[in-house]
């Protein structure tokens, strides 16, 4: 019932970011331990990766310590979201700009490169997703925007209870580049999120979900795949979906679940 992917997500965040000559902290990577929350208070930036959790333990970290905070409001995969993540951070730290667009270009090329291979290897699918807030929105935009999939309902399944979240969610749902907006329902009772899958009117031919979502995926007959939590038929050690790399092992998840 937690994320399996936090430490590949984790290591990817870091990865990219450390190609901006940035020193990351993640607490819980690299063998970092009670040095690292010692020193933390001397952070330049803190980051938010979620739509809604966390705003209060920021705001009291930059009330005490003076350190300033950005939220990028959604898991970021594929190069699309992950390019916009790099330069709201570049932007927040005064990086310079040559070597934020370098590395931008080095790691875009890097996965379409890869990503054009698939060209073809996947048939077109229109999909429904069911997740937690920032997995779904991610997973729903790598999908919509750098896969030209079709999203036809995207089920969150944490509980949401103020307002201005639920509404910054359905943003960040809606705000496609090449699809229309999928139907979007916020539901965490497991009998409520299967009958919105069973009784979408419209086809669905992807599921993209939990361990819980197996069972009526078998019952309408479509390809499904365990990419939210929780998830108790894989083990995860480091993957990740997030990211420029992430999105490519997505990928290669989707075609081996075909």
């Amino acid at each position: 019932y937690h994320d399996p992917f936090w430490a590949g997500t984790l290591e990817e965040l870091d990865r990219i970011l450390s190609r901006l000559g940035l020193r990351v902290n993640t607490f819980f990577t690299k063998h970092q331990g009670l040095d690292v929350i010692e020193h933390c208070s001397e952070a330049a930036l803190n980051i938010i990766v979620n739509p809604w959790l966390f705003k209060g333990s920021a705001e009291k970290f930059e009330k005490k310590f003076g350190v300033p905070f950005i939220r990028f409001p959604h898991l970021p995969v594929g190069a699309t979201d992950t390019t916009k993540f790099v330069r709201e951070v570049g932007s927040a730290l005064k990086l310079d700009s040559e070597l934020v667009e370098k590395v931008i270009k080095e790691e875009e090329d890097y996965v379409y490169s890869y990503l054009a291979q698939s060209i073809g290897q996947l048939s077109w699918k229109r999909f429904a997703i069911a997740g937690d807030a920032s997995n779904a929105i991610g997973l729903t935009r790598y999908l919509a925007n750098d896969y030209s999939f079709s999203p036809v309902l995207v089920i969150i399944t944490e509980q949401i209870w103020r307002p201005e979240d639920k509404e910054r969610i359905t943003k960040a749902i809606s705000d496609l580049e090449y699809a229309a907006p999928p139907k979007i329902v916020f539901a965490s009772d497991q009998w409520e999120i299967n009958q919105a899958i069973k009784n979408e009117s419209e086809e669905i031919t992807l599921l993209v979900g939990s361990t819980n979502e197996k069972e009526v995926a078998l019952e309408k007959g479509i390809q499904y795949l365990n990419a939210t939590f929780p998830m108790n038929e894989r083990l995860v050690f480091n993957r990740t979906y997030a990211g420029y790399r992430g999105s490519l092992t997505l990928t290669e998840d989707l075609y081996d679940n075909l």
